[in-house]
């Protein structure tokens, strides 16, 4: 994970369209648009972003390449366009942002599709080379966010971390992120033996990994950090480093139950990077982390959404971007304001 910061870091999901409310609107919320938020130092202000969302594609008994559907809008940003010497993708590279893709399962009705938990012994290693290939050199990307949601497969740990085995194999040079959501026994058993990584468990393969609990309240937030830490197996520490470790918010208005209160992102982020103290048990961990950036405009986080005085683009858009970066960096209102757009 070099050239990231080991403290104070933002990583933020970006989706091409945002529906908001009901009649629903579509508003399109552009990647470039992280250029425009810097620091005083003129360094962007985001260090990670994870493209939303690629899916698995078949079935576990039907597995094969190409092994995910990437949506155009995803596509749009890592290729080419017409008058472009450089894409999207490599515009935040230039700047040094990281770029990885999110992969994640799907399911149809609530039946069993296709994620994580389904990929075939038979496949594995397969998957994990046409990744690097298809994916990682095709694109250029900075690697892989592991999203083990939405498939309703039945669980297969085993599986799962066979599978991150031959990944992190396939890519020693790139980033292997996790979102943390319900997936704790995940981290306590290792990689298959004979396998690439035999014996490793899940947190010595990952950079780092970002808690999903959006809405469950400050102190909980910080239970969550404490619990990826603190997982024991077969009387060994097998949890995650407190520099592998990044707290999750969602922006969204608060009437709406799963999204993080403003307030709530502020504390939490001057928490992140607080030292160990009496009153802290916990060191500093790596960082926060946003979804969306895209959603994070007041046309999407002002209640009622879609209020004509606050359609996008807004002066008091970004405003869960800057309350993390206002409370991890200690900076003023007016530092800020003079950084969100440089000349």
């Amino acid at each position: 994970m070099s050239s990231l910061p080991k403290q104070g870091l933002l990583a933020s999901y970006w989706i091409p369209k945002v529906g908001i409310g009901n009649p629903l609107q579509w508003v399109t919320v552009p990647i470039s648009e992280y250029a425009k938020y810097r620091l005083p130092n003129r360094m962007p202000q985001t260090n990670v972003v994870f493209l939303f969302n690629a899916t698995f594609t078949g079935t576990p008994q039907n597995f094969k390449p190409p092994y995910i559907s990437i949506p155009d809008g995803l596509l749009q940003q890592m290729t080419l366009q017409p008058g472009q010497n450089q894409t999207n993708v490599q515009r935040l590279q230039s700047l040094g942002i990281k770029v990885l893709l999110s992969v994640l399962g799907y399911n149809t009705n609530g039946q069993p599709g296709m994620g994580w938990d389904g990929i075939p012994a038979s496949q594995s290693a397969k998957f994990a080379q046409w990744m690097k290939t298809e994916i990682i050199d095709k694109y250029g990307l900075d690697g892989i966010d592991i999203d083990n949601e939405f498939s309703e497969l039945p669980p297969n740990p085993q599986a799962f971390m066979n599978t991150v085995g031959y990944l992190r194999s396939s890519l020693p040079g790139s980033l292997l992120t996790k979102a943390l959501w319900q997936d704790q026994n995940y981290f306590l058993l290792p990689v298959s033996p004979s396998l690439p990584n035999s014996g490793k468990y899940l947190a010595r393969l990952l950079d780092f990994g970002c808690t999903m609990s959006y809405g469950s309240g400050t102190a909980a937030q910080k239970q969550i950090v404490q619990g990826y830490h603190d997982l024991q197996a077969n009387g060994s520490w097998v949890g995650m480093n407190w520099q592998q470790l990044c707290i999750g918010v969602q922006a969204g208005p608060p009437q709406v139950g799963w999204m993080t209160n403003i307030q709530e992102v502020y504390e939490l982020s001057q928490w992140v990077v607080q030292p160990q103290s009496p009153t802290k048990t916990i060191p500093p961990i790596l960082g926060m982390m946003l979804f969306t950036f895209s959603q994070d405009i007041q046309q999407w986080t002002h209640w009622p959404q879609n209020s004509p005085a606050y359609k996008y683009p807004n002066p008091g858009d970004h405003e869960w971007q800057l309350t993390i970066i206002k409370g991890m960096y200690g900076l003023q209102e007016e530092s800020l304001n003079s950084a969100a757009n440089p000349a």
